[in-house]
This record gives C-alpha cells, structure tokens and sequence, in this order.
C-alpha cells in the first residue's frame, strides 16, 4: 500500500464578461467572465460550471519568462485597471500588477490536462534537438504523498491506546516501534509502507477509519509532507491528475508548506516548468516544476454550502 496521500455555487446572477459574453457572478459588481473568444461550437455546448480561482503562489524569479510565454494576454490584462479587492499580492509577495498578471493567466490562458504535457514536451523540442523545459498551463487534482516515516509515527499515535489486549495488533505495533528506534529509519521507507498497512489490516473494523483520519489530521497539521532534492532545491512532491490518468510528479518549493491549505486533495490550476523524468523512482517520464498555483472551486460549490 503506498503512503499516505493528501490532495481536492446557487442562482448566480448573469453578468457580461470582458469581451461580451455572457459570464456569472457571485453578487452584483462581482464578475467571473465567461471565455474571452468562444468558438460557435463552444458557444453551442451545453453551459459549463461557472468556477473560481485563487492565487496562492508564485515565484517571482518566473515573472520575466511567465510574461513572455503569455504576452498577447498580457498586453490585454495591461489594459486593464488593477482592482484592489481582487489585484492584492499573495502573501505579500510581489505588486500588485504582478498579481494581476498572474491571475489573468490562471483565469484567461490555454491550459492543458495533465496528458498534455507529453506533446508540449515534444513541441519544444528544436530540429538540431535541443531542449529547454516549456512553460504549461495545466489544470487537475492535486495530491500531496506523505512521507513515510512521518506517516508510520502519526499511525502509531493512532493506534497505540488501541492496541490493548490486542495480540496480534501489539506485534505489529512494536514492530513499527523498532523501526522508528533503528539507526536511519529514513532508509527503510518501503517497510514503514508495508508495516501502515500491516496495522492497518489488523485494526478492529470499528476503530479502522477514526484511526486513518486521526493519523492523517496529524500529518496535515504537522505538514510532513514527503521531499525531494533536485534541481537545484528541496521540493514537496506532490502528484497531479485528472480523471482516471496516471498521475504526474508536481515539484512545489519546501517553504510553501504554511501556506497550503489542510486538505488532502486540491483542483488547482499549475504554470509550471515541464520537465523530463527527474527521479528514477517516479513511474512518469516527466516531471513539473511548479512556478505559480491557483485554487480552483466551483461557485455553486461555494454558494450552496453552509456557513
């Protein structure tokens, strides 16, 4: 079993989106416009969920080639005037303007599912051969993997007052104990993984699902995340998906951690850096560096739920 994984509107008000079109909003004065240049097969299908997206982050380092990569929309979002309900930099970082320009992406510009990054991979590509990573625009489920060792303390706090009169439970427990006393636990990842599962599988059926969600809460609150070193940094892996696809390896600085939300899964919208395979363990050949993250949710989501 792998380790632990963490991941994921009523009657809104039509209004008219920058270019015309229909678009929808929350109340009065706050718009969601509809896409800037619909095609007629676009303006015929049946109408999509009216959704939301938020900035959490960027770097500011990719502001330069972020611009350059978008720049007819750039040059539209510089028509515009910065809003100071909507244009405020994400944890005060950058300006205003740059929040501006990188929401507009996240709203306005081309993206992609995970699955599409293979061809602008291959897109990239020169005749002579050479390559430089190209920057996408994807949109998925984002899924945060917990490290292992972490996992197995928190499951252990878990399940320990359970253990009792418990034999077999107790056996697995003080095997997972030992572990965790070994000189460099951090190199046994793949026991501590068979041995989650073995507690698991031994735990009452009654007790299996509070003890799960206990030992998770703790991982969240704990932000033990899993990490990897490469490419020049320490990174929080995380896994971006869509659908039933296979999953791609999502590289997010490390000092990210307090500022991503406690959930298990987000729907994000990503510009990232497609990179080649970075880590022989990965099952992907490619691999996404992450240069700006976007929320996303959906307005009837929002306005249809509770306080």
């Amino acid at each position: 079993m792998p380790a632990f994984t963490v991941g994921q509107s009523a009657g809104p008000v039509e209004h008219m989106g920058r270019d015309g079109t229909p678009g929808q909003s929350l109340r009065a004065g706050l718009a969601v416009p509809g896409p800037r240049s619909p095609s007629s097969a676009q303006a015929s299908s049946p109408a999509r969920r009216v959704e939301i997206v938020e900035l959490l982050w960027f770097d500011a380092n990719a502001l330069p080639r972020i611009r350059a990569s978008w720049s007819d929309l750039i040059l539209e979002l510089d028509v515009e005037t910065l809003d100071p309900r909507h244009d405020p930099p994400p944890n005060d970082a950058g300006s205003p303007k740059d929040h501006h320009h990188l929401s507009g992406v996240l709203t306005d510009g081309s993206r992609i599912e995970p699955s599409g990054v293979p061809q602008a991979i291959l897109a990239s590509i020169s005749e002579k051969g050479r390559f430089t990573p190209p920057l996408v625009l994807v949109e998925g489920e984002l899924r945060f993997v917990f490290d292992e060792i972490e996992a197995l303390k928190a499951t252990l706090a878990a399940v320990s007052p359970l253990a009792g009169m418990d034999r077999s439970l107790r056996e697995a427990v003080d095997l997972a104990s030992e572990l965790l006393r070994s000189p460099y636990p951090q190199g046994a990842t793949g026991a501590a993984t068979t041995l989650i599962q073995q507690i698991k599988e031994r735990l009452p059926p009654p007790d299996r699902s509070p003890a799960e969600s206990q030992a998770e809460r703790l991982l969240l609150e704990q932000r033990r995340y899993q990490t990897r070193t490469l490419l020049g940094d320490t990174w929080i892996r995380a896994l971006l998906g869509a659908g039933g696809q296979d999953a791609l390896p999502v590289y997010l600085p490390k000092r990210l951690a307090p500022w991503l939300p406690m959930l298990p899964r987000l729907r994000v919208r990503l510009i990232a850096e497609a990179h080649l395979q970075q880590d022989q363990a990965e099952s992907s050949r490619y691999a996404l560096k992450a240069l700006a993250l976007g929320r996303v949710a959906a307005l009837d989501e929002i306005q249809g739920g509770g306080p």
